[in-house]
């Protein structure tokens, strides 16, 4: 009894002083028990606002309690996984063993996500995107070894979802920074058609526009490189990720300094 009472006077402090920060905690039922639509609509709010402090643990905790209470629903896992992939993205780069640690968590989930919801693109390229920076993170070799696979997740996101843009996104990307054959899949032309997708069918993310400017950069494409990277200039902050974007802005200036006589 004495736990239960402890227990429940610190779930209600933490839910006054989250509450007085503006971040919506789970609400909890009269058996106690969230329901599925609760948590996964707690975590989409949480999502938006990630940047704010002490949200990203109240999403992990959110998610990872969903995951217990109702396992194997891709809804959850996919939106774990993304999760995980964010909290990797909270350590300094060259802390690589803690943000390895994070990505194999959102692999591992990212696998579990696809294989509950095989026709959902979203858990394919959560699936694929924890692969792709699992492999960057651990170093060349163990990225070209992610290759096969991550365009295998990606494909699989495309067949439920011809107009995913973070599918095209991602595919752009790939084709972009890998080199050609034989020793791998870069190819800069299919990196642009992949990247024009990325940004018709998601025209609200800077990290779109970035790799439609890089790769018109790297086909000679210049005034459109440039089109494409003053768009990205001129939007707003993303309020879930802010410092994303800015980064994004400051990628897009370097560009553009690139071409400056081109």
């Amino acid at each position: 009894m004495k736990t239960r009472m402890l227990v429940s006077a610190l779930l209600a402090t933490i839910m006054a002083i989250l509450t007085a920060q503006g971040v919506w905690v789970v609400p909890v039922s009269a058996s106690g028990l969230p329901s599925l639509e609760e948590r996964i609509t707690a975590a989409d709010l949480h999502w938006s606002r990630r940047s704010q402090a002490g949200v990203t643990e109240v999403l992990l905790q959110n998610l990872e309690g969903a995951d217990r209470d109702y396992p194997d629903q891709g809804e959850v896992l996919w939106r774990l996984a993304r999760a995980y992939w964010w909290k990797s993205t909270r350590f300094p780069k060259d802390d690589k063993k803690t943000r390895i640690e994070w990505l194999d968590k959102a692999k591992a989930t990212g696998e579990r996500a696809a294989k509950a919801a095989p026709g959902n693109p979203d858990a394919h390229y959560w699936y694929a995107a924890a692969m792709a920076e699992t492999g960057v993170a651990r170093g060349i070799l163990q990225s070209l070894f992610m290759v096969k696979p991550t365009r295998e997740a990606l494909e699989r996101g495309l067949e439920a979802d011809p107009n995913h843009a973070s599918c095209h996104y991602l595919m752009a990307e790939l084709y972009l920074q890998l080199p050609g054959p034989p020793l791998s899949i870069g190819n800069k032309q299919k990196s642009v058609q992949e990247a024009r997708l990325a940004v018709k069918y998601g025209p609200d993310s800077s990290s779109h526009w970035l790799v439609l400017g890089r790769a018109l950069i790297a086909t000679k494409q210049y005034d459109e490189a440039r089109q494409a990277l003053n768009t990205l200039l001129a939007m707003a902050p993303d309020p879930g990720d802010p410092d994303g974007t800015r980064a994004d802005q400051d990628e897009a200036r370097a560009e553009l300094q690139s071409i400056a006589n081109k």
